[in-house]
Order: structure tokens, then C-alpha cells, then sequence
């Protein structure tokens, strides 16, 4: 592990005690509490917005963030003597959060409710979205549609290539359908051209931590306008494919957002769309053609059977979704 010692206390000011391994990250145990240091291999300007956005959510009651802070220059990004650029965020000692737990799960949800209710109207005045939902869809389907005639094509196939193939007819017809589905679909066409609202857009277990005090929401690197909805179908779908699509455990990522944010019967209609359409296939066959195609890791074959193989009680946890409750939150 690099020791960055000499950089946070000279280029920030901060008393180190102690340092430690992190996530692609180093943790310091300092006099003014933890801190984070990232390395930022691709630099996006973002961080004052992204402390806009977790201030104006701090005032909405949300005080567990990973604000980041300025150097002694005042700047966020700051330049080691070996060229590597770092972004230090005020952080937590806790631990990540269990995905499989019940109450851990309810708790996570309510808080991406009460986060999505906070940065409802971030914005005086709508912002135009970069690409619209259903473009992206189509960009999906034409790609999937590419490497299966890619991987037919070819004499020798591989076992991923083979069990991809026997997959694929399935998958094709199902996002062919979500793609129809979407643009009849009310919701989204409410909200696909532009909003006033933010997204985290990065939603899920890793970015949460459990402390003494709470939950601590963490890595906004992909905080942007955007239909806030696609935050919750992507962490429903991380926790859901943890549990092999248990209802009950669906029930209760359900009632929790619905508890933080308020549900309307149009957005669980959006939201059953939007898990319907088969995204980890497609990035699984994304990442093979993407790839060298003669060797496919023994990781990239176990998750392409584990989505094969959960494809029906995924089917029927989303049957079961239409009979879902809006709880007290009710929207119009």
C-alpha cells in the first residue's frame, strides 16, 4: 500500500494517525475524523456540484455523505510528485452493508426514497437528458443481436459461446418486448426528454456504510439530472439478484423506497419494464466481444449460467410486482 501520508498532511493540513486499505482507496485516521483519498484516473470536474448536491441534501435531514474536501490551494483535485491525481472526501468507520439482511435492506431503501425525494426539483428549470432510455435499448438490442450472429458464425465455439447461443432467443425476444413496452409506457413518457431531478447513479450496497450513527451514502461520481426511478431499478436489481429474486425480500425493498419517496402506480409499472429488460446478458455479451473472444474467465462463465438459471424466479418475482401495495406514500 502507497503511504500518502506526506500528501494529506502537507497539501490539506490534516494530523495523520494511522492509514489503512480501502476499496481502490486509502482510509486516514486523522485528528478532524476519517478520510478518504481516491486516485482519479479520469478527471470530470464534478466535485463542487457533486458538494451542492449533498449539501442541499444535508438540509433535507441527510448528514451522512462523503463531502469532498479542498486542498490548502483550494482545489479539489491535487497533484503527488509522481504525477497521480487524488480527491480527498470526509468519511466514515463503518461497515459495508449486508444486502442478504432484512432490516439492512429496508433501511437502504428508505434512504435512496428519502434521497430521491430530497433532489425532486433540484432544478428551477428543467434540464435536457443526454440520451433518452429507449435509444439506449435499441443501441443494446442491435448489439446483442451483432455477437450472436458473431459467435454462430464461428466453427469452434467455446462453453460460453455455446451456452450464450442457447440463452439468446429467450433474451433477444424478452428486450425486444421491453423496448415496445417503454414507449407506450406513461412514466417514461413523462420523463424521458427532460427533469429537474437527480440520480445518484450509482446506488448499491458498496457505496453504503453502516456507522454508529446511521447510514452513510457515499461515491456520487455519477450524480446527474435523470429519471430517478433507473436508481432504484439498478440497486432492486444488485439486491435482488443477491437474494435469487425473492419475493419477500422484494417486498421489503418495495415498502421501503415507497416509504422514503412516495410510489405512484404509474412508477411501478415503470420500474417492472425497466427490471424486465435483460442488462447483465447484454453485458456479459458486451464485455466477450469486447474482449479477447478466445479465452472467457471461469467468472465470466459462472455469471452467465447464474443469469441463465435465474430467469424463471426473476419471471415470477416480477408477476408477483404487479400485486405490490403502494404503501402510505401514496402519489396520484
Amino acid at each position: 500500500m502507497e503511504d500518502r501520508r506526506e500528501l494529506i498532511e502537507k497539501k490539506y493540513g490534516f494530523q495523520v494517525k494511522n492509514q489503512y486499505r480501502a476499496r481502490g482507496a486509502i482510509l486516514f485516521d486523522t485528528k478532524d475524523g476519517p478520510l478518504l483519498l481516491r486516485e482519479k484516473m479520469k478527471l470530470t470536474g464534478h466535485f463542487e456540484w457533486e458538494n451542492e448536491v449533498k449539501e442541499h441534501l444535508r438540509k433535507n435531514g441527510m448528514t451522512l455523505l462523503d463531502f469532498a474536501v479542498k486542498n490548502v490551494d483550494g482545489e479539489y483535485l491535487t497533484e503527488a510528485e509522481d504525477g497521480s491525481k487524488y480527491v480527498l472526501y470526509r468519511w466514515f468507520f463503518g461497515e459495508e452493508c449486508d444486502c442478504k439482511n432484512v432490516t439492512t435492506i429496508r433501511l437502504m431503501a428508505e434512504n435512496l426514497g428519502q434521497l430521491h425525494s430530497s433532489l425532486q426539483n433540484f432544478y428551477e428549470e428543467p434540464v435536457l437528458l443526454q440520451q433518452p432510455l429507449l435509444s439506449r435499448y435499441d443501441k443494446h438490442n442491435r448489439e446483442m443481436k451483432h455477437v450472436y450472429g458473431y459467435m454462430r458464425g464461428k466453427k469452434k465455439k467455446t462453453e460460453f459461446e455455446r451456452y450464450a447461443m442457447q440463452c439468446f432467443p429467450n433474451f433477444y425476444e424478452r428486450a425486444m418486448q421491453v423496448r415496445s413496452q417503454l414507449s407506450e409506457n406513461l412514466y417514461y413518457k413523462e420523463h424521458s426528454g427532460q427533469t429537474k431531478d437527480v440520480c445518484h447513479g450509482e446506488y448499491n450496497y458498496h457505496n453504503l456504510l453502516l456507522t454508529k450513527s446511521g447510514l452513510a451514502t457515499t461515491n456520487f461520481e455519477h450524480a446527474a439530472p435523470g429519471v430517478q426511478l433507473l436508481d432504484m431499478a439498478y440497486f432492486m436489481r444488485k439486491v435482488m439478484e443477491k437474494n435469487k429474486w425473492q419475493v419477500e425480500k422484494g417486498v421489503v425493498l418495495w415498502n421501503g423506497y415507497c416509504e422514503g419517496a412516495g410510489c405512484s402506480k404509474k412508477e411501478l409499472e415503470f420500474l417492472i419494464t425497466i427490471l424486465s429488460y435483460p442488462i447483465k446478458y447484454w453485458k456479459l455479451l458486451n464485455q466477450y466481444i469486447n474482449s479477447k473472444k478466445t479465452w472467457i474467465s471461469n467468472k465470466s462463465m459462472e455469471k452467465l449460467k447464474a443469469v441463465c438459471e435465474q430467469e424463471e424466479s426473476k419471471d415470477k418475482f416480477l408477476q408477483q410486482m404487479r400485486t405490490f401495495t403502494l404503501g402510505t406514500s401514496q402519489k396520484a
